[in-house]
């Protein structure tokens, strides 16, 4: 559910950031290419980080001294 909620969020974000950036370059503005660029990078975002975390996370390491 949490990776639904970043790929939502991560169209809505990326397409208002694609609108502001097309007006002030004077670029076309395509609405399902940000969509796809915006889905892919917020998703690879928030599986990497998820990844990094648990890796980094030292309460799951065993330390018997």
């Amino acid at each position: 559910m949490k990776y639904i909620a970043v790929g939502i969020w991560s169209v809505i974000l990326g397409n208002v950031l694609g609108f502001i950036v097309g007006e002030l370059s004077k670029q076309a503005y395509i609405p399902w290419k940000i969509s796809i660029i915006f889905l892919v990078i917020g998703e690879a975002a928030a599986i990497l980080i998820t990844t990094i975390s648990q890796s980094a996370d030292n309460s799951k390491k065993n330390t018997d001294q």
